[in-house]
């Protein structure tokens, strides 16, 4: 895994978040520049700020970020740290305090929303970082535009691999950006009113 890493960032990475710079992104549906808030280095979802997206568009990729969930401890189930990532802004890979925090299938943290569990649990305590490195390839189409493979995902978190190859069945999932799948899209970051930050992302395309 960690060969596998050290590789893609020899393959010169797209950086969509350093520390600094929101210029990558822009809210969904407005297009407006991105008014989150950054926070030690850190981007913060902010309350009345909607979801996030990148102007870029994806197809297949390597997708790196890391994020810090806060401590919640007066909620519970969905409400603690609740947030995504959303590949192509369709298909959502959970984030959450599931850290002692029961809640119902295919909904903790690192599940493929709504479908599939993570095949481990990888997830360190609120207030730590956490990261998800996440291999996706996009669905396929034919001449006609009709779908002929579904899209499919490989997700590692803080390094042990939860979903390994996994066909994902529905599209999108919860809240995605569109009603059918697409060849490339945005990533898109999803502001579920909890303060959870992200830092360290970045993108390596493998079909440009």
């Amino acid at each position: 895994m960690l060969a596998a890493i050290s590789a893609l960032v020899v393959a010169h990475p797209i950086v969509l978040f350093n520390g600094k710079d929101t210029s990558a992104w822009v809210h969904r549906g407005t297009g407006e520049p991105c008014r989150w808030k950054i926070v030690d280095g850190a981007l913060e979802v902010t309350p009345g700020a909607p979801d996030i997206v990148t102007k870029q568009k994806f197809g297949d990729y390597h997708l790196h970020l890391e994020f810090w969930l806060p401590y919640m401890p007066n909620q519970s189930s969905q409400g603690r740290a609740n947030s995504g990532v959303y590949n192509q802004g369709q298909y959502e890979i959970q984030i959450l305090d599931s850290w002692k925090n029961p809640t119902y299938q295919y909904g903790g943290c690192g599940a493929v929303y709504g479908e599939k569990d993570p095949d481990a649990f990888a997830l360190q305590p609120p207030e730590t970082w956490n990261r998800y490195d996440i291999d996706f390839t996009a669905p396929k189409f034919d001449s006609a535009g009709n779908v002929i493979a579904k899209a499919r995902i490989t997700v590692w978190q803080n390094g042990i691999r939860i979903h390994n190859n996994y066909e994902i069945q529905h599209c999108p999932t919860a809240a995605g950006l569109q009603e059918k799948p697409v060849a490339r899209g945005p990533i898109l970051l999803q502001n579920h009113g909890c303060a959870v930050r992200f830092r360290n992302i970045w993108i390596v395309p493998k079909d440009r």
